[in-house]
């Protein structure tokens, strides 16, 4: 992004065949469970769980290098705060999302590269300008384009 608020490019950091893996494994082990029940499956959850935290991995310094590639000064995060009941599908995917994990990976790599790593309060982040100028007014049609 430029000083003047021009995105210059953007990426949809996405790893399609790690999610499939790791959802297969998930309906594995609920099939495993619904028959024999929750004490015989430590394994399959901790192959579950390596995955996830490869998963993390490869996410974190994904980012880090698409940063270096475009010559970005700091990488900023938002701080997420996971209160409350979650219940239904939901559930199981964010509490298999390592957002920390994301965001440390993403840290060490950004500081081998010189890239400072910065988080934010996510309080109002989409509602008010990046330079402190006010609240933003935004398109009613296309909401992702905004004028400050």
């Amino acid at each position: 992004m430029r000083s003047d608020g021009t995105v210059l490019d953007r990426k949809f950091i996405n790893f399609p065949s790690e999610k499939d893996r790791l959802s297969h494994v998930l309906g594995r082990i609920r099939r495993f469970q619904k028959e024999h029940g929750s004490r015989q499956i430590g394994s399959r959850w901790a192959y579950a769980k390596r995955l996830n935290t490869e998963l993390a991995r490869k996410t974190g310094c994904s980012i880090a290098e698409y940063a270096h590639e475009n010559h970005a000064d700091v990488i900023v995060f938002e701080y997420l705060e996971m209160k409350g009941k979650i219940s239904g599908k939901k559930r199981q995917k964010l509490h298999l999302w390592k957002k920390r994990e994301i965001q440390t990976m993403c840290e060490h790599k950004a500081h081998r590269y010189g890239i400072r790593v910065s988080r934010v309060c996510a309080w109002n982040t989409s509602r008010l300008a990046y330079d402190g100028s006010g609240p933003v007014s935004r398109d009613p049609k296309n909401h992702s384009l905004c004028v400050f």
